[in-house]
């Protein structure tokens, strides 16, 4: 298959060839660089390293079947996500140790979905117990680091955890971030109320990002210090954001972002497991009209209904950063963080790709999506949930 389009990096019109699920060859297209700027653009297809479910269906789960983990995981191709990191929020153990036990075993029963998996994102049970800290996450089931338990869990996995999401100032955090580190598991800050000593200390011993940076915190806080502002303030820290106007609106987003600049900024859905659900209450959690998505009586929000193009619609309104820049933010600086090969358009490469409209900051539309060399309408879910 040879498909034209122009490369996101420079907008040269490009001539791409797929074979067998994978880049063949990349030539600049004949006709020159004057092309409709309406015309398709193309550029790597996304990484999300937060989504915790989909359609009522959490990664936490007790109830959790290795056939939804597969149907969340392919429903992601149609919104332009190629690659991810399935989310366990904080639960019982047996309730956490079942999640990374199915996603396992959905990996080696699947081999379209191992592939699409970069690995599994823990966020918790090592986080602040605090009530604003904690979010959505229980304060019943939330404990100090602990690396044996950590190793249960792992196993479970059968060595699948990536990331890990925790709160630096619980006893034994600095040293087991450390140790993490040393054996290739990405840390991330979150749902923390640590002072800027223990960030510091937190990225000296290794931590690399702060997980959905302006949330996962109390609502009312010192002006100044606070943990917004010391995450913010360390140039150790790259921070991953929620763009979907609930999490942060669009000027918290552009402080934000601008704070850590294009090359430590990550976009992610966290994806709720109410996405794709209609608005009424779900148990726990409710949609509200709006989309937005809380705990049900309270205002803590449960994750988000954003998908990764309308959060670079919103990072671009709210930056005015280059297309390449933009992009980067949910493929190459995602990689970094995982210690990962950035995707790329280069013969040889996984053929994962995006087709978009793109004529400005406000306009970013996707319209197709190849996954593996897989092509996919943009929005239209593959699996419908049963």
């Amino acid at each position: 298959m040879k498909l034209i389009a122009r490369h996101y990096l420079d907008g040269r019109p490009t001539e791409i060839e797929l074979a067998d699920g994978r880049i063949a060859s990349v030539a600049t297209a004949e006709g020159g660089p004057d092309v409709d700027l309406a015309g398709p653009w193309i550029a790597p297809a996304f990484w999300d390293i937060q989504l915790n479910g989909r359609w009522g269906r959490s990664f936490s789960s007790p109830d959790l079947t290795v056939d939804q983990v597969a149907e969340i995981v392919r429903a992601q191709a149609p919104l332009g996500t190629a690659r991810l990191c399935p989310t366990l929020i904080t639960a019982p153990v047996p309730d956490m140790l079942h999640g990374l036990g199915t996603i396992a075993s959905a990996c080696e029963r699947f081999s379209d979905v191992a592939a699409r998996i970069l690995g599994i994102h823990l966020e918790g049970p090592f986080l602040s117990a605090l009530d604003g800290y904690r979010g959505a996450h229980p304060a019943s089931a939330m404990r100090d680091p602990d690396w044996e338990l950590f190793q249960k869990f792992q196993a479970a996995a059968g060595g699948r955890i990536a990331l890990v999401t925790m709160a630096p100032e619980r006893d034994g955090a600095i040293e087991f971030i450390a140790r993490a580190s040393r054996e290739g598991i990405a840390i991330a800050l979150g749902h923390t109320a640590a002072g800027g000593d223990v960030i510091r200390s937190a990225a000296h011993a290794g931590a690399r990002l702060s997980t959905h940076l302006g949330n996962g915190i109390e609502s009312t806080l010192p002006r100044h210090p606070n943990p917004i502002w010391e995450q913010a303030a360390c140039d150790d820290l790259a921070a991953s954001f929620i763009a979907d106007g609930h999490h942060l609106d669009a000027s918290t987003l552009r402080v934000l972002a601008r704070a850590k600049g294009p090359a430590r900024t990550i976009l992610v859905t966290d994806a709720s497991p109410l996405a794709g659900l209609p608005p009424g209450h779900h148990g726990e959690w409710s949609v509200e009209p709006s989309g937005r998505i809380v705990v049900s009586g309270t205002p803590y929000l449960a994750g988000s209904n954003v998908t990764l193009p309308e959060s670079l619609r919103r990072l671009l309104a709210a930056t005015a950063w280059s297309l390449p820049e933009a992009i980067g933010t949910v493929t190459a600086n995602t990689a970094r963080i995982l210690g990962r090969p950035s995707p790329r358009i280069e013969p040889g490469e996984p053929a994962n790709l995006v087709l978009f409209r793109f004529t400005g900051p406000d306009h970013f539309e996707l319209t197709r999506v190849c996954v593996d060399g897989q092509w996919y309408d943009s929005g239209c879910e593959t699996t419908t949930p049963q």
